[in-house]
Order: C-alpha cells, then structure tokens, then sequence
C-alpha cells in the first residue's frame, strides 16, 4: 500500500528539494500535495486522503506546532514528522509531546535520516492497518474470548481462527504471563464494597492495560485477571512480580489497600490460558501489610464520596477521631497529606472520565467538585505533565 505525503514548508525551493531528493516509490511514498503553511495544510487534509504529513515549524500564518496539535484533535492516524531549522529544545520537547514521528534539523538532514523518518512513520501506519483489517472487534469481543477460554474445559474449535480474527495472536506474539488480583482482606475488615471495588479496578486498569500492555478481566467474586503480553523489555518475565509489587505499594499508597496476587509463568500459546488460569488461582496469595483501621475508614470514606466536596475535618467527623489525629496519622501512613491525597484521587479519576467519555473538560471539573476549570485543569497539569485537552488527544 502506498502511503499519501503532505508536505508543509513556506520555502518554494526547499520543497523542491525535497521532492526530488528521494525515490518515494521505492518508500512506498505517494507525494500527494503541497502547502506553504499550516491553514493551507488543514484545507489539503481536509479534501485529501493524507497519511504522512512532513511540516516545518516556523511558518507565517500558523506554525508547524499549532498545526500538529489540529491535526492530532481532527486527524488522529495521521503520522507528523517535523523539520525546522532551529534545535532548541523546547522546540523538540513539545514535538515529542505532541506525538511526532520524527524530528529533523534541516540544515543538516541528510538522504537516509529523511528515509528513516518516513520508514518509521508507514511501519506505524501498517501496524494501525493491521489492527483494522483485523475487524470491526472490539476490547470487548477480545475479552469475551479470553473469559470463555480461562474457564474453559476443553479448546473450543474455532480458537485459532478466533484468536487471530481479534488480533490476540500479534499482540501476544511473543507469549504471556497472567496474575489473578484480589482486594488483600484481615481477619478484621470488613467487605469491600462496590464503590471501593470500583476505586480498585479504576487502578489497576490505569497501571496494568494502561501502562504495561495487555486485559484486565473481571472474574467471579470481584477477582480480576490480567494478561500480559511479553515483548522485547520483559522477555523472560521477570517484569512481572516487579509490577505487582509496585502496584501493591500504588494501592496501599492511594487507596489504603493492599494487593493479594498471584501469578503464571510465561506460556506461549492460546491453549495453555486455562491450566495457567486455574494454577495460579490455587497459589496462596502473596500480599503485604495493611494500614490502620482509622486510615482505612478514612479512605473508605473519600472512595464513597469523591465526588463531593471532601474534607479533613468532615471525614474526622464521621470516622469520630479528631481533626488534628487524623492529620497526622493520613500524612504518616501514606506519605501524603489529606488534600494531597484526594486530589491525586480526583486525578486518577479525571484521566478515566477524559479518556472514556464526551464530557468537556470544564463537565470533567464539575463532577469532581471543581468549580473553577482552569485550577481543575492547572491541578491536572501538576499531576500529569499535559493539560486535560492534551491528555484525551494523545
């Protein structure tokens, strides 16, 4: 398949460069259109198919960053690779935040770097191909699959067309390892319960799936499964226990609960999900220390109502201890103070309504409490490192 090029450069001369640089038929490039600036290229996307656009950064009208950031809101599968004459970092640090391909300094760019440039760019797009021939399924057609298969009893037989059909084949290519997770519960706490399950799922979703790869699997009796495609980082599977200590400490941390986990070996093949499954379910759980049973209810408490306008002296309230105990007691056991602590909830919380919904961000602030959207989005900024808009476009 060849790919379509936009090239946006306010230099005549050095678009014809360009041009006639390279072989673009040997790329598996189609040098599709030009523009001198980023409205005219906005104008190009929209009544071209475009798949690769190549932009300079300093241009009249609207820069080469404003329009990288329209072409991430509008034409999310399009590939940007910038080429500027200037190497300031700040330049190359908001392109990497952006989500380019590549950077190139043009005074210096040569034949090859162009070449690895795009090569990168159309390896991502096949990849982003693959995936969509690969159907109209979904995470949740993926997950019926992986469900019927960890409790199944024999191999169902339509499984190795199923597996590649959804695209599990690739992206457990190299193997897997899968962790069964539960709530770590003492003798003395009490059940879980639903708002508090649903803290720990949001968690754990944000830091396994989300971070590291792979499906977080609701099983019976508030268990959940995750499985973890192995690639080039964590081959030998090792990576697994480190994750789960981390997120163990993570939980314990924001939450005041502790993880009960136990984990497979690394297998290779689809058929070997159940006997892993069933192991690593018949394991003792390994789990770790657990908070005191005043900072349980506490966070008990802000997980009930995060929603609501929290505060120290009205969780000591309710939890009947003093303001001034439970201060001090929020700060030793979790490292955080009690505002701290919440609004790093609050943030959690934001990224998964951002992500997940069609709320505007100013909605997002509201259901959080936060009347004011430019401090919700300035807190977020703190916790994140991107605005909340940056966030859902990446």
């Amino acid at each position: 398949m060849m790919w379509n090029l936009l090239v946006v450069e306010d230099e005549t001369i050095v678009r014809l460069g360009l041009r006639y640089m390279l072989n673009w038929d040997e790329l598996g490039i189609a040098w599709k259109a030009e523009a001198s600036n980023g409205l005219e290229a906005l104008q190009v996307l929209a009544e071209e198919d475009i798949h690769i656009v190549m932009t300079d950064i300093r241009m009249p009208g609207m820069d080469g960053l404003e329009l990288a950031r329209r072409i991430k809101e509008q034409y999310g599968k399009v590939r940007i690779i910038f080429f500027s004459s200037f190497e300031d970092f700040p330049y190359v640090k908001e392109a990497v935040r952006i989500g380019v391909v590549d950077y190139l300094h043009k005074p210096t760019m040569a034949q090859e770097e162009i070449a690895a440039a795009l090569h990168k760019a159309a390896a991502t797009l096949k990849e982003l191909h693959q995936e969509q021939r690969s159907g109209d399924y979904t995470d949740k057609d993926r997950e019926e699959l992986l469900l019927r298969l960890l409790t199944a009893e024999a191999q169902p037989a339509d499984l190795p067309e199923k597996w590649r059909e959804l695209g599990l084949e690739q992206r457990y290519s190299r193997g897997w390892q899968l962790a069964v997770l539960r709530m770590a519960r003492s003798a003395a706490a009490e059940p879980a319960g639903p708002a508090r399950f649903m803290s720990f799922r949001y968690y754990l979703e944000e830091y396994t799936s989300r971070e590291w790869g792979g499906q977080l699997l609701n099983v019976e009796d508030r268990g959940l499964v995750w499985i973890l495609p192995l690639d080039a980082l964590h081959a030998d599977g090792r990576a697994m226990r480190s994750y789960l200590e981390q997120l163990d400490q993570g939980l314990d941390k924001m939450l005041g609960i502790r993880l009960a986990y136990t984990y497979s070996g690394v297998h290779l093949t689809a058929g070997e999900l159940p006997g892993a499954y069933r192991a690593a379910a018949a394991q003792e759980p390994e789990t770790g220390g657990r908070h005191s049973g005043v900072i349980r209810l506490a966070t008990a408490y802000i997980d009930e109502h995060l929603l609501e306008d929290l505060t120290l002296a009205g969780t000591a309230e309710h939890i009947h201890i003093s303001v001034s105990h439970l201060s001090r007691l929020f700060l030793k056991e979790t490292g955080q103070h009690f505002n701290e602590y919440v609004t790093a909830k609050k943030m959690l919380l934001a990224r998964r309504l951002l992500r997940e919904s069609n709320d505007k961000v100013y909605e997002v602030a509201e259901k959080l409490g936060y009347a004011n959207p430019h401090y919700f989005s300035k807190l977020f900024k703190d916790d994140t490192g991107m605005t909340p808009l940056e966030f859902r476009n990446q």
